[in-house]
């Protein structure tokens, strides 16, 4: 069943937001039961508890768990499409592959449109991606590589996103902030923790926050095993945006700052969709820490020394455990520095 998250009505699925605006989620999942799993090695071994039947899939998830200098590492940047936004592609396409969607619209600032033309492609629909001009070139190329076509968009983040809803009166909007099936796969890195960690879980997670469907995903996929009674507390999620972008950070410390340039591309969201549900996730149990471009740059370099090929975006969580100094903590590594070769070679000279 969906429903929204402001006002409860129930929703047909057919919309990507609710008639008051708010956004929409699903709600009423049957308990968690690890004998009920799917017996295959990837995010879909979790399909009873997404609210849709694999259809459109590269057999991606259950990315690695590796121990490292103190720390256990999430490898998300090992999906096909090189981010962890092909686990709510899949969810998200699923689903709109079987009502019969064949021509769609996503605003995105490189990851999630490439994970979205990768799976439109596999699906056989018809893809539009809106990008702001400053996304990097790898990005770009990778979704024209799919055969989605691109639309720029001059300034901000926020514009493009503008622009994407005003195609929306013509085309379904599949957007990865909004779709409450793209956020069904972000329950799946909550699930795949839970079960590296022998159906047990760390003290603390800590992840990059942009839009925020992944800490709020992550919320309710612990939330769901918890619920379930097959782990018995929710780690502390330890959200990460950039100074130069922090609205969630802003809203719970009653402050309002302007959206500015960052090498961390990916989490430059100005007005995120569900930002209200993820500040009351973030007062329960988590925090959010925000870093520097300078200590990004620190963290980034630090990543690669150890054999982490991620991008500035991902290094975001390495600049944030130099302020935490965490024990036994899982990092999130979301996108593969693959995608930005270009900028990641400017930013070492």
């Amino acid at each position: 069943m969906i429903t929204c998250s402001r006002c409860g009505k129930v929703s047909d699925g057919t919309g990507w937001q609710c008639e008051c605006g708010g956004p929409l989620e699903r709600g009423d999942v049957a308990p968690f039961r690890k004998e009920e799993l799917t017996p295959v090695h990837s995010l879909w071994r979790y399909q009873k508890y997404l609210g849709t039947e694999k259809s459109v899939s590269f057999n991606e998830g259950f990315t690695p768990l590796v121990f490292l200098g103190g720390y256990y590492y999430k490898l998300d940047f090992l999906f096909p499409t090189g981010s962890f936004k092909d686990r709510g592609a899949t969810a998200m396409m699923s689903e709109l592959a079987k009502r019969g969607i064949n021509y769609i619209v996503e605003d995105s600032s490189g990851n999630a449109g490439a994970s979205v033309a990768a799976y439109a492609a596999r699906a056989g629909i018809t893809a539009e991606v809106y990008v702001p001009s400053y996304a990097s070139k790898g990005k770009l190329s990778q979704i024209e590589a799919y055969g989605a076509s691109i639309c720029r968009v001059e300034g901000t983040r926020e514009d493009t996103r503008r622009e994407a809803v005003k195609r929306s009166e013509k085309v379904f909007y599949a957007s990865h902030q909004w779709n409450p099936y793209f956020l069904e796969g972000m329950k799946t890195v909550a699930y795949e923790i839970a079960e590296q960690f022998c159906w047990d879980v760390p003290d603390m997670v800590a992840l990059p926050v942009g839009s925020g469907s992944l800490y709020y995903g992550v919320y309710k996929g612990f939330n769901h095993l918890l619920e379930s009674g097959v782990i018995d507390k929710i780690p502390q999620l330890v959200g990460v945006e950039a100074e130069s972008c922090s609205p969630i950070y802003d809203e719970l410390h009653g402050r309002r700052t302007p959206c500015r340039k960052s090498v961390a591309e990916g989490l430059l969201v100005e007005n995120p969709p569900r930002l209200k549900e993820i500040v009351q996730a973030v007062k329960t149990h988590g925090d959010i820490v925000l870093v520097s471009e300078e200590e990004i740059l620190t963290g980034l370099k630090k990543a690669l020394r150890m054999g982490l090929f991620i991008e500035p975006t991902s290094a975001v969580v390495m600049a944030a455990l130099q302020k935490m100094h965490p024990s036994n903590a899982v990092v999130l590594l979301t996108g593969s520095g693959l995608k930005a070769t270009g900028e990641i070679g400017e930013m070492l000279l």
